[in-house]
């Protein structure tokens, strides 16, 4: 019963975002503040996200997009709503290294990289393939992990596709932006309908609006655990040049920083552990 609560209470909150434009929250758990936008072409007066600007501020800004499970995700409860998973981990992690306070900016995935060109964010750490096309925007660390993208699909068709060539003619719900989004353009015979926050989209999967969803095989596979009734399916896709975090170009001290903490993180299997520890959490 608590998978189910905790999936409609997703949903609720995706609905509650649109419906109300942008909305600016504030929460000082664990050092963090979050505040949710959508985005916008102004800088904000502290553009300036060199390290010694960091460092200067007292906090590094993250940018995220907070519907991604297990890697950055809404957490509600007791009437409390937390931004919690893997990226945000991370981003602890670099903020504890620099001696800075973290403050969690939460806006769609396809805004982000524009976001953090403009100044609005330090970093962004969102599950996000470091692709080559948005290497020439931005900078990225090494990765931090390295996975593969699978197919979500109602439970009563999990055993109708097995490979890419069984989705010819199919119906298939991506994240806007994203990796996924690339791939299934490039290599499905299939309609390829991107949408821009996950949670709506395993929606209109169950209400069959799409055949399939194509996402990152954790996320796949946290969704199916958070409801009843889905299934993962691995069709064999090529995984993506691997996650990392993204700084503006040019930002290099900021990123030697970065890759410090990513490399300390993967030395210790750190971050298999948060998957890990993070997807038990959602399932429950």
């Amino acid at each position: 019963m608590k998978k189910t609560l905790q999936f409609i209470a997703l949903i609720i909150l995706a609905f509650g975002l649109v419906a109300c434009g942008t909305q600016n929250t504030t929460n000082t758990a664990n050092t963090a503040s979050t505040s949710n936008s959508t985005g916008g072409s102004e800088a904000p007066a502290e553009a300036q996200t060199g390290l010694d600007a960091i460092k200067e501020k007292g906090k590094i800004v993250l940018g995220t997009s907070a519907e991604f499970p297990p890697y950055e995700w809404h957490n509600i409860e007791g009437g409390k709503d937390e931004i919690i998973g893997v990226d945000i981990e991370i981003g602890k992690a670099i903020a504890e290294h620099l001696g800075v306070e973290l403050e969690i900016k939460d806006m769609s995935f396809d805004g982000l990289l524009a976001g953090l060109n403009v100044g609005e964010m330090d970093m962004v750490i969102a599950g996000l393939a470091a692709t080559e096309e948005r290497a020439k925007s931005v900078d990225f660390s090494q990765p931090y992990y390295s996975g593969k993208e699978a197919l979500l699909v109602r439970e009563e068709d999990k055993d109708k596709y097995k490979t890419q060539d069984d989705l010819a003619g199919l119906t298939i719900g991506v994240q806007l932006g994203t990796y996924p989004e690339t791939y299934a353009n490039e290599h499905f015979n299939a309609d390829i309908k991107a949408l821009q926050d996950n949670n709506n989209i395993v929606m209109e999967l169950q209400n069959k609006t799409f055949d399939a969803v194509f996402m990152d095989m954790d996320v796949c596979e946290k969704f199916a655990s958070l409801q009843e009734g889905l299934a993962v399916i691995d069709i064999g896709a090529e995984g993506d040049e691997g996650t990392s975090v993204a700084v503006k170009k040019g930002n290099t001290e900021l990123l030697k920083e970065i890759d410090a903490v990513v490399a300390d993180l993967k030395s210790k299997d750190q971050v298999k552990t948060w998957i890990q520890e993070f997807s038990d959490y959602a399932g429950e």
